[in-house]
């Protein structure tokens, strides 16, 4: 893993700053708004990871950077992913990283993603499962995360057999993946399903050995989602959207994901731009 990370020098911060201020806020005089920008999550690194880290995720990297760029101070601490979701609907935070669109329908969506998620299954090493899209899970003992949006079938299941202990088992908390790590390798659960960037970290982190893939649902997007009772939410997606098109245009973005060993989820349009 990469961990040289090389910041901007003030000249380069002077001109990003003058560029987004001149395309996010364009006018002589910026409205009187909160320049305090709060973001909360569950860890879920290298999404976002803990808040005492100093590598607190690449998401928060993103959103600090960016958002610092056109005058916003952000912070950023961890709580269980549901009452994340509904603090920022109800204006209590001001925003998440690492969500759906489908769990941002009331809340303002970036447009442009800020990473992608592939849903995956995990069995131990010994268990020769192998899951297909569409597949049923009924034989499986299937260890899941409180308020977590997986796939339409994969969510319709769980939310039939959410009350059957013998199917379906549910972490809550911060640290929900170490639950159901601990809870596969002591064959309370038989099936892990989990992000597969997320659970590639966490099992070289945590030197989590004994657990084998099983098979992924295809990729979806992740945003970061702003709430509407912020008088300048639309301003905020904005120069996130902005942002991050520069981002990945300049190279910058490809140096901040490398301090976490990863490359641009969106290949395909860092190679157009890289020609």
């Amino acid at each position: 893993m990469n961990r040289n990370y090389k910041w901007l020098t003030t000249a380069q911060t002077f001109l990003f700053t003058g560029i987004w201020f001149s395309a996010i806020f364009n006018g002589p005089t910026l409205f009187a708004v909160n320049k305090t920008v709060v973001i909360a999550a569950d860890a879920w690194c290298p999404y976002n990871c803990d808040e005492k880290s100093q590598e607190p995720g690449f998401m928060i990297d993103l959103a600090r950077e960016i958002l610092g760029a056109v005058g916003y101070k952000v912070t950023y601490h961890n709580q269980p992913w549901t009452d994340a979701l509904s603090d920022v609907a109800a204006g209590k935070i001001d925003a998440v990283v690492g969500a759906g669109a489908s769990e941002a329908k009331n809340l303002t969506l970036a447009g442009v993603p800020l990473g992608e998620n592939q849903t995956c299954f995990y069995t131990r090493q010994d268990d020769l499962f192998q899951y297909q899209v569409g597949m049923s899970l009924s034989s499986r003992r299937v260890g899941v995360i409180s308020g977590y949006v997986y796939e339409k079938s994969i969510d319709k299941y769980l939310l039939e057999n959410r009350a059957d202990y013998n199917l379906v088992q549910i972490a809550t908390g911060d640290k929900p993946l170490l639950q159901n790590i601990r809870k596969l390798k002591a064959r309370r659960i038989d099936t892990l399903i989990e992000n597969m960037v997320v659970m590639d970290f966490s099992m070289a982190k945590y030197q989590v050995e004994g657990l084998r893939l099983a098979g992924c649902e295809r990729p979806t997007s992740l945003y970061i989602a702003f709430s509407p009772k912020r008088e300048d939410h639309g301003r905020l997606a904005e120069a996130m959207n902005v942002g991050v098109r520069t981002m990945r245009k300049n190279g910058r973005l490809a140096t901040i994901l490398a301090r976490y060993g990863l490359t641009d989820w969106n290949g395909s349009e860092a190679q157009k731009i890289s020609k």
